[in-house]
């Protein structure tokens, strides 16, 4: 027995040790400098006229305020006059403010060295979103994060291997750097002074700014889920010093990596006095959290573990409860967390619109779009709503482009995300679904901007998972009731009856959701001609007030299932849409409807009630124009006028125009103005919209486009010679004296680095030579001149060679090729073997992850079967070529190879096939060579934008320059999914463009170059790819117009 007791002490004494190690891995994060989250809070004693927040809403001048915030990265934009064009498009599509990830990298080259020009000059970008009325929410990192190389760090940071990147000692464990702090406060002493001219807290007489709050570091988890401490304090409080340092006055946050309460401010316990065992914490203004609830299967935490989700045949589609489990106790739990999240609005810096895709998949964005669906971001965005946010910035209505090798290992060229506005530039439906969620939230303001759940509501559904909740404005003059309709009926019903318990009785109407859509449906709201809506089962899209007139317009997504329910009142009601479709029960007026487009008044003793009926097609293209106090001189337009008919409205405050976008399906644009407009071209309307207030502008007929392929003319081509590249022997970077191979050490962080050796053909009568070589990401090796083969060590999963994201067993991974058949006969019998490895990225050291420096290059070579003296000779003789990045004004401009600015050796090409795709001979013999060609833009014009794609087929690599710019990385074996790369339309000219390419293969082959336009499907933006002949797809394209207002 008193052998047994000594094994249970041993037992007992575990739970003390693991609980102190527990202690002491939360005590460590606390941190000791002297930054307390008092001392670097927002001074809202000083500045509460001007910016303030309750619990509900953010409030502007005094004015309660929505932030339907956007995603953008200027950066993934090569072409600066193009910024204007799609923030445009943001505000069409209903965003008041866009959050902005200034990258470090992008603006420094070389340690010391930051540049604030061309499409990094961000005091242009913010002057821009000044002139468009957009706030801003500002997020300079240092680290981003974003898919993009090193998270946004530079590669100089990088490169110095002393640092603790984002203080990471070793996964999962970081330990304070006082050192590489002082680089981030580096970067911020030059990011920050610009931003800081645009805070609304720094407006002067003649201008107002537009950053609203800053956000520093990204999804740094204090702690995740709630027991692995992972966030240093310090961290945190050397950014936020410095940005009050640096004369940044507006509020602080930052993004939780999801809701787990991390950083939420609690000034009140700074005072408070601590026992010997307790440390300040510290938190920062506004608590903040990001939500990505759907992941294609390709992406799921499954597919980090297992190889899965590759083939699209075996996608099961997206299920409900994931999203139900993941969003709907959200307002609880984050009220839950008590200090400053209890009181500051619901916050969500980067809410989910979209997803990435990765190498080594065979499916593109527009799969992924499919996966989600055209209703997805909406659906998801009002849930959002449901749970009281005013705050969200959706991640990210426009995706953009990596051109160069901006991206990171887990994303290629596109970065379409499959999102609400599509790389090529088109709206699509998401986008156009997700508007009339911002349109119906922003036109019922204040409504909407402070309301509170409903414990009781007073509405039921005839069928489960139907309606979310329900919630009620407060702090107004009317408590207007708002029920989240959403359909998740798990037989996918979509039709139920919704029954309205009142005072007075109940009623019950009919109610039409489609499967995995959603709509909020309005009640107990009283019009300004004093109609009194108890419930409306009918999606009500935004509505308009005239003040002068006491009338009221609703524009309304008509169905002929859905009702809207009145309280009686003496009125009369005229219109096309229905024929006599009031049915009186009880106390209550139930108005249906027959038809879906068209018109009814509802008039009363003191005004009109107007009710704009569109069918879905119509209500696609709802554009509503709506002035914040703040850009208005105080006064609130909600909106100033509303339009619908054409692909793209945008009003242009300083011209008074509104400018039009439309396709050739589009045949007129309606207009819905109080005033009359002056444009001499502008109609009254007739047909179904024949009302006073609705003009029309009958829209130009256009002769439809012929499939568009542009003529490749002038084709040259030169060798690579490798022998004449600026070779130098690989070098020690330790003390160790151990040579690197490690692009990282040399700074060839953007395309390929080449390494070069030789040796002798062995003596013996029948040699036999094997190369073995490990590499990330991609080998080609060429001997003699000549590619013999290559090989990618890529995975999607942790832990694997190659792993995109996470630890990489560097190793692992070798692949062997015997060099035998190709072995010199020659008199000095003498071989040169380089090897190519292209990168995909630097990783993005993301959440605990410590990647960032993940090697890259050769990770192992070795060859036998050479003589003993060649042997020993080969292994020391390996030399190293690239770009060094530093020397670069971008520095992911580069395929790395150093003659990619070669003027000479060009000669015409003559072996090019011609045909609508031109094919391209890319022999093995050759090595790597380059070829170029120009085009003329005929499509070109002042009033039409038509894009354009670069199309690839072929077993062949290929990284392509439009007029200079690095903007396709094509890999035709498979490794990469993208075949068609966008044109950036401002990179084009009309005349005398020119696309480079480099070109090599694994084996003997043609590639086809093609550039075509964009033949898409009209809702989805999705590529048509294959069609009849005699069903040519249209090719995207809108023209332009304006009309004077």
């Amino acid at each position: 027995m008193s052998d047994m007791a000594s094994v249970f002490s041993v037992f007992a004494v575990i739970p003390v040790i693991l609980g102190g190690l527990f202690f002491y891995a939360h005590q460590r994060t606390y941190g000791n400098l002297d930054v307390t989250t008092s001392s670097v809070a927002y001074n809202r004693t000083r500045y509460h006229d001007i910016l303030d927040w309750d619990k509900y809403a953010l409030s502007i001048e005094g004015e309660p305020t929505q932030i339907h915030s956007g995603e953008f990265h200027y950066w993934r934009i090569p072409d600066r006059d193009r910024w204007r064009a799609i923030l445009k498009q943001y505000r069409a599509s209903g965003f008041n403010t866009i959050r902005i990830y200034f990258h470090w990298g992008f603006h420094s080259p070389d340690e010391g060295v930051y540049h604030f020009d061309g499409n990094r000059d961000v005091e242009y970008l913010l002057d821009l979103c000044e002139e468009l009325d957009l706030f801003v929410l500002a997020a300079p990192g240092p680290y981003i994060c974003a898919e993009t190389q090193a998270g946004g760090y530079p590669a100089w940071l990088i490169a110095k291997r002393d640092l603790n990147i984002r203080h990471n000692y070793i996964m999962l464990w970081r330990v304070y750097d006082p050192e590489y702090a002082a680089y981030e406060v580096q970067w911020l002493e030059n990011i920050l002074p610009i931003i800081a001219r645009h805070q609304i807290t720094s407006n002067t007489a003649g201008k107002k700014g537009c950053v609203l709050g800053l956000q520093l570091e990204n999804e740094l988890f204090e702690n995740m889920k709630g027991l692995l401490p992972v966030g240093l304090h310090d961290q945190m409080r050397v950014l936020m010093k410095a940005a009050r340092d640096l004369g940044i006055t507006v509020p602080l946050f930052t993004n939780d990596g999801f809701e787990e309460g991390g950083w939420v401010p609690r000034p009140e316990l700074d005072d408070k006095k601590k026992n010997f065992w307790q440390k300040n914490k510290f938190g920062v203004d506004l608590y903040g959290f990001d939500k990505y609830v759907i992941f294609p299967p390709a992406s799921s935490p499954k597919s980090w573990l297992i190889d899965s989700g590759a083939s699209v045949g075996d996608w099961e589609e997206w299920n409900p409860k994931n999203l139900e489990n993941s969003m709907d106790s959200l307002e609880k739990t984050v009220r839950g967390f008590g200090g400053g999240a209890k009181k500051s609005p619901i916050f969500i810096p980067e809410l989910q619109g979209g997803w990435f895709n990765h190498y080594q998949l065979q499916h593109t964005y527009d799969q992924i779009f499919n996966f989600f669906g055209e209703d997805y971001t909406k659906l998801l965005y009002e849930t959002t709503l449901a749970q009281g946010s005013t705050m969200a910035s959706l991640y990210i209505p426009y995706g953009g482009t990596n051109w160069g090798s901006l991206g990171d290992p887990d994303v290629y060229t596109s970065y379409d995300y499959s999102a609400c506005i599509r790389e090529f530039g088109m709206i699509s439906s998401r986008g156009r679904n997700l508007r009339k969620a911002m349109l119906l939230a922003r036109s019922f303001d204040p409504y909407f901007t402070k309301t509170e759940r409903v414990t009781h509501p007073n509405v039921k559904s005839s069928l489960s998972h139907t309606i979310n909740l329900q919630r009620v404005a407060v702090t107004n003059d009317q408590d207007v009731l708002f029920t989240f309709f959403r359909n998740f009926d798990r037989k996918k019903r979509e039709t139920f009856d919704v029954t309205v318990n009142t005072k007075e009785g109940n009623f019950t109407v009919g109610c039409y959701v489609p499967y995995k859509t959603s709509f909020v449906g309005v009640g107990n709201y009283t019009t300004k001609n004093d109609l009194h809506l108890i419930m409306s089962t009918i999606p009500i899209l935004t509505r308009m007030i005239d003040e002068q007139s006491n009338d009221e317009v609703w524009i309304v997504e008509t169905n002929t299932v859905g009702a809207m329910v009145f309280e009686e009142k003496e009125f009369t009601m005229i219109g096309n849409m229905q024929d006599d479709m009031i049915r009186h029960d009880g106390p209550s007026a139930i108005l249906s409807f027959e038809r879906t487009s068209g018109w009814t008044q509802i008039k009363t003793a003191t005004g009109s009630l107007y009710i704009i009926g569109l069918a879905k097609e119509e209500a696609s293209t709802l554009f509503a124009e709506f002035e914040e106090p703040y850009w208005n001189n105080g006064v609130k337009k909600s909106p100033a006028l509303v339009a619908w008919g054409a692909d793209t409205f945008f009003y242009n405050k300083k011209s008074r125009q509104l400018e039009i976008e439309y396709r050739t399906s589009n045949t007129a644009a309606r207009i819905l103005s109080f005033s009359r407009l002056s444009d001499p071209r502008i109609t009254s309307t007739v047909g179904v919209y024949d009302l006073p207030f609705i003009q029309t502008l009958e829209l130009p007929k256009h002769a439809e486009t012929p499939s568009i392929y542009l003529s490749l003319d002038k084709w040259e081509k030169r060798i690579t010679q490798f022998d004449q590249l600026p070779w130098g022997p690989v070098k020690s970077f330790k003390e160790n004296g151990s040579v690197s191979f490690d692009a990282i050490d040399y700074l060839y962080t953007s395309g390929h680095i080449l390494y070069r050796n030789s040796f002798r053909t062995p003596s013996s009568q029948k040699p036999r030579v094997i190369l073995s070589l490990n590499v990330r990401h991609r080998a080609t090796v060429i001997l003699n001149g000549q590619v013999i083969g290559g090989h990618t060590t890529y995975s999607r999963q942790l832990f694997n060679p190659g792993a995109k994201i996470g630890p990489d067993p560097w190793f692992l991974g070798s692949r062997k090729y015997d060099l035998t058949p190709y072995l010199s006969h020659s008199k000095d019998l003498l071989n040169e073997l380089v090897v190519l490895v292209d990168s995909f990225g630097l990783s993005r050291q993301a959440f605990i992850m410590n990647d960032v420096r993940n090697p890259k290059g050769i990770t192992g070579v070795s060859i036998s079967g050479l003589d003993s003296s060649d042997g020993k000779k080969f292994k020391d003789s390996w030399e190293i070529t690239g770009v060094d990045v530093r020397k670069l004004d971008i520095p992911y401009t580069s395929t790395g190879f150093p003659d990619e600015s070669a003027t000479e050796g060009w000669s015409p090409s003559s072996d090019i096939k011609e045909g609508k795709q031109y094919e391209v001979p890319v022999p093995v013999a050759q090595g790597a060579q380059w070829f170029r060609f120009r085009f003329d833009d005929q499509y070109k014009k002042p009033n039409q934008r038509v894009p354009l794609r670069l199309h690839f087929d072929g077993e062949w690599t290929a990284m392509a320059y439009l007029n200079n710019v690095f903007i396709a990385r094509y890999y035709g074996n498979g490794d990469g999914p993208q075949h068609d790369f966008y044109l950036p339309d401002d990179l084009v000219q009309p005349t005398g463009n020119e696309i480079k390419i480099l070109a090599y293969t694994w084996k003997d082959t043609y590639g086809q170059v093609s550039i075509e336009g964009w033949p898409v499907l009209a809702d989805s933006g999705n590529l048509i790819t294959s069609y009849p002949q005699d069903k040519k797809p249209e090719e995207f394209m809108v023209y332009k117009d304006s009309v004077n207002l």
